[in-house]
């Protein structure tokens, strides 16, 4: 299956739909940056601008994906809506789709969308799509449902081509369950002495998972100043700290003087998203933080892509 990206970003929808199995033939982004991060990866033809496209110079595919901007249509916005400048952009969408004529069209934004302007651009897009004969769904996909640690909310629409099998990509049972977190067995020492009334605890109240011991109360001798206690109580006495070999550690009170939470790296962020880690490693962090932050995640469009190929068998 041949399909044609605009809006491409660094090739969220395009890496996510080529693991799917299909095939990439043109991409389109104005931004310079994020157009040699396309250029590494893929070796077809990359327009600047989605209002140059035409019939004449662009090959028709089968498909057509692409995510315009949000700005104008998200909450943190201006709430222009596609009467804005850059959401706006979306009417070129609809003029190239209606241009080449795919068989699937696969369109992201955010979930401010279907609110934007009370509702109003979002059914501007469903009506257009469905009066050049789409069969249309949308639903809020959140990556975090897709292999990824993050929580990112997106609205997908796909419009199929004379047919209803739009509702078929969308709305797969298999999409409902999440990646679910093994449970960690209890040692059999602290699980005996959990049994005696003791709980699981850590240095300043901190669950420190790597730190072998349990905290045994009403032992210690002092109150304990700023209450952390499971008892929700200031009247109970302080649990003492006692190591795998049943001895008291040593008295004191742990910490550390500044705790502080750091700033995630490039890599992290691509691997949030779905991509490789050294996807655009040759640019700026500032750049890589924001492609990273614009793209589309990678195994929710794989997801996407894997149920259209189905289909389309």
């Amino acid at each position: 299956m041949k399909f044609g990206s605009l809006f491409s970003g660094i090739g969220g929808f395009d890496l996510g739909f080529e693991r799917a199995g299909m095939g990439c033939f043109w991409q389109c982004e104005i931004d310079p940056k994020a157009r040699q991060v396309l250029k590494r990866h893929w070796d077809v033809p990359i327009y600047e601008d989605v209002k140059r496209i035409t019939r004449q110079n662009t090959e028709a595919v089968d498909l057509i994906c692409g995510g315009f901007p949000c700005q104008d249509v998200s909450i943190a916005g201006n709430r222009a809506g596609l009467a804005g400048k850059r959401s706006g952009l979306w009417f070129e969408f609809a003029r190239i789709i209606e241009l080449l004529g795919p068989k699937w069209v696969v369109v992201e934004n955010v979930p401010g969308l279907l609110s934007s302007n009370r509702g109003r651009d979002f059914a501007v897009i469903i009506q257009w799509l469905a009066k050049c004969g789409y069969g249309v769904s949308w639903r809020i996909l959140d990556a975090q449902y897709f292999g990824v640690p993050q929580r990112r909310r997106r609205v997908f629409i796909v419009g199929s081509l004379g047919t209803g099998d739009s509702a078929t990509v969308l709305f797969e049972s298999e999409s409902l369950y999440g990646n679910i977190a093994q449970g960690e067995p209890a040692g059999q020492e602290i699980t005996e002495v959990l049994a005696g009334g003791a709980h699981p605890g850590g240095i300043n109240g901190r669950d420190d998972k790597n730190w072998n011991f349990v905290i045994a109360t009403g032992q210690g001798g002092a109150e304990i100043e700023n209450d952390k206690s499971p008892t929700l109580s200031n009247d109970h006495e302080a649990p003492i700290i006692v190591n795998k070999r049943g001895e008291k550690s040593g008295g004191g009170r742990g910490g550390l003087e500044s705790i502080g939470v750091r700033r995630l790296s490039p890599v992290e962020c691509a691997r949030l998203q779905g991509f490789p880690d050294d996807w655009n490693d040759w640019l700026a962090d500032s750049v890589r933080y924001r492609q990273y932050g614009n793209a589309v995640c990678v195994p929710v469009a794989e997801w996407i892509g894997k149920r259209i190929v189905e289909i389309a068998k």
